[in-house]
């Protein structure tokens, strides 16, 4: 099953990141076991200094697009559920220290394992020229309930 570009509002419902730390721009293609997105690095983004981010910022962008993934997957099973907890980076491997402003991203993750309350994703971030900027793989858990304040979880 695929999906076409989404809006910015399309995003924030499957995720709650806002801008700017928001990097996922757009859904390019998903599924039930993986998505690309697409991104743009801005100036906003975290680490963003003398036009370059350091390129293991490009984790959160993984983190994000497989977040967008488990909503997306949750919201066509119609089992909206409470989010995820992002609980490890089992590999982050960047090819180059930094990124510069203005490259256009394409993040791919797929799911690689799981259970219940716990997935692992394996992520790669490319440009649209193809060029290797990142590889990682990480690890989210979700709580069956989120604790109230003041509530020990």
């Amino acid at each position: 099953m695929s999906e076409p570009t989404a809006s910015p509002s399309d995003i924030e419902r499957l995720i709650p990141h806002r801008l700017p730390m928001r990097l996922v721009e757009d859904i390019l293609r998903v599924d039930e076991t993986s998505i690309e997105i697409g991104a743009v690095v801005r100036e906003a983004w975290p680490t963003a200094e003398g036009g370059h981010v350091r390129a293991l910022v490009l984790v959160e962008l993984i983190a994000q697009s497989a977040a967008v993934l488990q909503g997306w997957k949750e919201r066509h099973e119609k089992d909206a559920r409470i989010g995820g907890l992002l609980v490890g980076i089992h590999t982050a491997t960047p090819a180059r220290p930094s990124v510069p402003v203005g490259t256009r991203l394409l993040c791919s993750v797929r799911t690689s394992h799981g259970a219940t309350n716990y997935q692992a994703f394996e992520g790669e971030v490319k440009d649209d020229s193809g060029m290797l900027w990142l590889t990682g793989a990480i690890q989210a858990f979700r709580p069956d309930r989120v604790p109230l304040p003041g509530e020990q979880p």
